[in-house]
């Protein structure tokens, strides 16, 4: 910890004010350097601390020899989760509430939002990004090295091969389409008369004026170093030496070069793991220690587990290294995952329910993870989607060797991180150049520190206004917690159900439109209380109005060619003042939660006759 006074007896007044601005600067290299780790599409039950028959004896060290973060709440996907940690700000606040920045789209988080990596330069401390970035890549300004971190090592995109380090831009590079829903319509009516060899004729194909290009499955490397160099300048350093080294371990060499060559000042570090998200490869090594471990695991099974191994051991290293270099009791090492784990694709089919049309998925394939026993998994708001494995380490801790039931959210990491530093000053403040926006972020520090109570006791999970999340909800959904309540409104799902590896998917009963669970007793969410408590729904229907009242609008935007921005096959960002920057990022508006008056009272059965439902109406 810092040193706050110090008292120095001298007759000089010159000697002891040398002697203070001595002590202040070395109780500032005594700030603690910061580890925060995420994981990528991690189940809650795929560690060992949790009971998973995975090897992870590094995490289950470290976790237990810490804090265990029960009730550490992300977002249901990768870019909103991220985007929330940044920025300490809830995705409907940053305008990603609508989901992930999918392969070859070039929308971002916001230039104007103030970082987690900014904060930390405010305090004097170096900052490095290692790994998966997701948050936008269109522009320079866009990219890490410009978000407050001193160097990139690692990736724009959501996902690629582990090996190679290539992955296809999805449909981002697909020129604009002029097909309209009726051309499309009437191709599907000749395919169909093709299939059956019908006695009609087809539609000649002279009749559709409109073009639609192919997707493209050409691949694009996407691992790069960059830093600004002695002359300011910056450097983008595309990384094919590395392709055929698995990522988890180029990561962790990173990491473990950036710890050793540290300079005098503390150190933020954030690094982003790939593992586990698929594809599921792992180097043999990791993939035999599974050979004759986890009989009645499939091969993705087994393949996800060596993922995880891989990654554990990286950790180890890690921890070895802070060690070695001799500080080690000066850091604090967080570890979560994005989201929950992916627990499977799914075929669709419309249904109706409580007046509302909801869409049935039907699984076709069971992924790896589990959250088992939580229900659902990524891109659901269900359990199993949003509560993430966590834990806290560092020797600073004053309670170490428990559990915390508090709840936390992703956003809090931003105003506890501040919290641990804030005792020194802003060697570089930055109000000149970047409005501070408002914190959704809550300090978590006292509760995971010293083992008092938790100051958290809400959060919003999402309100997502365009749904059509892919194999999740296909309507807008919204939820929030409050105490031991969780409100569901617009379906959670899928996925719905809950999905063990080993004994298959239990299906999901029908989703209703309104959905309330007491998580404190059912963590599972098995029993649905909207009916019998109407006037906590209502409650929370005026929480979700209230966080409603202060949203932007979405910044998801439509795939463009992506063929300016593709540098020898590489996908590069330009420069902000670029001709090819001009279109507007806001392409969605703020719709989709519409009034109080549109609430399904249908669905809340059981009332007296005479019950009056007191809204305030706005």
């Amino acid at each position: 910890r810092r040193v706050r006074e110090a008292v120095v007896s001298t007759q000089s007044t010159g000697i002891f004010l040398l002697c203070s601005v001595t002590l202040t600067v070395l109780s500032h290299h005594q700030s603690p350097n910061v580890i925060f780790i995420f994981a990528d599409d991690l189940g809650n039950a795929d560690v060992g601390y949790m009971g998973s028959e995975i090897l992870t004896p590094n995490i289950d060290t470290l976790a237990h020899r810490g804090v265990i973060l029960n009730q550490h709440y992300v977002m249901p996907q990768c870019s909103p989760s991220r985007a929330a940690f940044v920025t300490g700000r809830y995705p409907i606040h940053t305008g990603f509430h609508n989901g992930n920045i999918m392969q070859g789209e070039l929308w971002g988080l916001g230039l104007e939002e103030f970082t987690i990596g900014e904060m930390f330069q405010e305090y004097g401390y170096e900052t490095h990004a290692i790994g998966k970035w997701h948050l936008g890549w269109r522009t320079w300004r866009h990219t890490p090295i410009h978000r407050g971190f001193d160097t990139f090592m690692g990736f724009y995109f959501c996902a690629h091969d582990h090996f190679k380090y290539t992955c296809g831009l999805g449909n981002g590079n697909r020129g604009k389409s002029t097909e309209n829903k009726i051309e499309k319509r009437l191709k599907k009516y000749n395919r169909k008369l093709v299939k059956h060899k019908s006695i009609r004729q087809p539609i000649p194909e002279a009749y559709f004026q409109s073009t639609k290009e192919k997707k493209s499955n050409k691949k694009y490397f996407d691992l790069r170093e960059n830093y600004f160099d002695k002359d300011h300048r910056l450097v983008d350093n595309i990384r094919y030496d590395l392709a055929g080294q698995y990522s988890a371990n180029v990561f962790t060499d990173e990491a473990i070069k950036k710890i050793k060559d540290r300079g005098e000042s503390p150190f933020f570090m954030y690094l982003n793991y790939m593992n586990v998200h698929s594809p599921y490869q792992a180097p043999k090594y990791y993939l035999d220690k599974y050979t004759t471990h986890m009989h009645g695991a499939n091969k993705d099974r087994k393949a996800y587990a060596a993922m995880m191994s891989s990654m554990d051991e990286g950790i180890g290293n890690i921890t070895k290294t802070l060690i070695s270099e001799g500080i080690y009791n000066n850091t604090i090492l967080v570890f979560a995952s994005d989201n929950g784990a992916n627990v499977g694709y799914c075929k669709e089919e419309e249904e109706a329910e409580g007046g509302k049309v909801l869409r049935k998925r039907n699984l076709q394939r069971t992924e790896p993870g589990s959250n088992y026993p939580l229900r659902g998994g990524k891109r659901s708001i269900f359990e199993g989607g949003i509560r993430s494995v966590a834990f806290v380490h560092s020797p600073l801790l004053k309670v170490q060797g428990r559990t915390m039931r508090d709840m936390m959210h992703v956003v809090d990491w931003f105003s506890t991180f501040e919290d641990i530093v804030s005792d020194g000053y802003r060697i570089h403040p930055l109000y000149h150049i970047k409005e501070r926006k408002p914190l959704d972020s809550i300090s978590a520090w006292r509760a995971i520190s010293r083992g008092l109570p938790g100051r958290r006791k809400q959060f919003l999970i999402n309100i997502n206004t365009r749904g059509a999340v892919k194999c999740g909800p296909r309507n807008a959904f919204k939820g929030i917690r409050k105490n031991q309540w969780k409100l569901i409104v617009g379906g959670g799902g899928p996925p719905a159900g809950w999905y063990n590896p080993y004994t298959g998917p239990i299906a999901s009963p029908p989703l209703k439109y309104i959905e309330l669970y007491n998580i404190e007793i059912d963590p599972s969410e098995t029993m649905n209380l909207a009916p019998s408590h109407p006037s906590i729904v209502l409650d929370l229907l005026r929480e979700l109005r209230a966080y409603k009242d202060t949203m932007v609008p979405s910044i998801r935007r439509k795939k463009i060619d992506l063929t300016p921005y593709l540098n020898d096959n590489v996908p590069t960002p330009i420069h902000i003042t670029d001709p090819n920057n001009s279109e507007s990022f806001f392409v969605d508006g703020m719709n989709g939660f519409g009034g109080l008056e549109h609430f399904d009272y249908s669905i809340v059965t059981e009332l007296p006759a005479d019950y009056e439902f007191g809204f305030e109406r706005r």
